[in-house]
């Protein structure tokens, strides 16, 4: 009995040490995770995959879910119907969604001292993210091919980012393809409730700012 009772607690011990630590804190503040409000939803989450990221670093240890607030589970997977309503072989693909502020830190010591450093909020106010009440989100077709928007960081290492940042000041202007692409993003996240921001085309909040602030808590 007493070994049947040792080998139960060490399997317990190994279970608990092989969770995940990100996903701990997006359970026990009551995150959802999206694919499981709509499974034509796909994700991606390129800050945890070293590879994917122009950090070139792992931040969610691996993650391969993406939590958020129920709310926002809720109105992109609406966003989602809005879309296939559109065209039946676009899909919504979600880059990112709650990000603990202590990733966020480590994100914005990496960046402070770059031109790339709008693309990070600094920790100390918080972002939308910490809040688990933002998105960032691209559209793809049926080959899981994103359409085309422009400049996208998600994509690119730090040097190729900088050098695209370089040659955009030099031309702002948009290809008509990537407008009508990022039009379309824009109107279907707006009729889904979210709300965007002006220098990121990838980014939606769940609500505005203020209210954010005062329904839910930073992730820490």
């Amino acid at each position: 009995m007493k070994q049947i009772l040792l080998i139960f607690l060490f399997l317990s011990c190994s279970h608990e040490s092989g969770i995940n630590k990100i996903e701990q804190k997006f359970l026990k503040e009551g995150l959802v995770d999206i694919q499981k409000y709509n499974s034509d939803i796909k994700v991606d989450l390129v800050n945890s995959d070293s590879d994917k990221n122009f950090f070139r670093a792992d931040f969610y240890k691996g993650l391969k879910k993406c939590y958020v607030r129920e709310e926002v589970a809720v109105k992109i997977s609406n966003a989602s119907k809005i879309l296939k309503g559109i065209n039946s072989k676009y899909f919504l693909l979600v880059y990112d969604g709650a990000r603990p502020r202590s990733v966020s830190y480590e994100m914005y010591d990496k960046l402070k001292n770059t031109p790339l450093k709008k693309y990070v909020a600094d920790p100390k106010f918080g972002s939308m993210h910490n809040y688990g009440a933002a998105v960032d989100v691209v559209i793809v077709d049926e080959n899981d091919k994103e359409i085309d928007m422009g400049l996208n960081p998600f994509r690119k290492n730090k040097l190729q980012l900088a050098k695209m940042l370089y040659d955009m000041k030099k031309n702002k202007r948009l290809t008509i393809e990537q407008k009508n692409n990022r039009m379309l993003l824009k109107s279907v996240m707006i009729k889904a409730g979210f709300y965007p921001i002006e220098i990121e085309w990838w980014h939606f909040e769940v609500d505005r700012k203020e209210n954010i602030r005062k329904k839910y808590r930073m992730i820490e």
